[in-house]
């Protein structure tokens, strides 16, 4: 083996490590901002493709966040006032902790 040739085949295994190392960081960081927006982080499997990466990073960062309802577990939109599984009161649960505020009950 000639020394040009060790050079560049060094300098590809660089390359080469560089670019996964960057494909690897921008999977982590879906997964963090999937996480972060409780949303699932499975979506990041499409990132297997580049393309899939590109759309589901996309996708994530359009995507509002969801809030977990404390007393049935599902998650519902982050404006929602109740809960659509089980009609928690979200509102009032979170007036019921202010002090001196007057919670008046749900009209139905």
């Amino acid at each position: 083996m000639k020394p040009e040739d060790a050079v560049g085949f060094v300098f590809a295994l660089v390359i080469l490590v560089a670019v996964l190392a960057i494909y690897i960081g921008l999977i982590v960081l879906g997964v963090k901002i999937a996480i972060r927006k409780n949303r699932s982080p499975h979506w990041m499997w499409f990132a297997i493709h580049p393309v899939g990466l590109i759309i589901t990073l996309i996708v994530m960062a359009s995507l509002s966040p969801l809030k977990r309802c404390p007393q049935c577990g599902n998650t519902t939109p982050e404006r929602a006032r109740l809960c659509g599984f089980c009609g928690f009161n979200y509102q009032a649960a979170f007036m019921a902790q202010q002090p001196g505020i007057y919670v008046p009950p749900p009209r139905y």
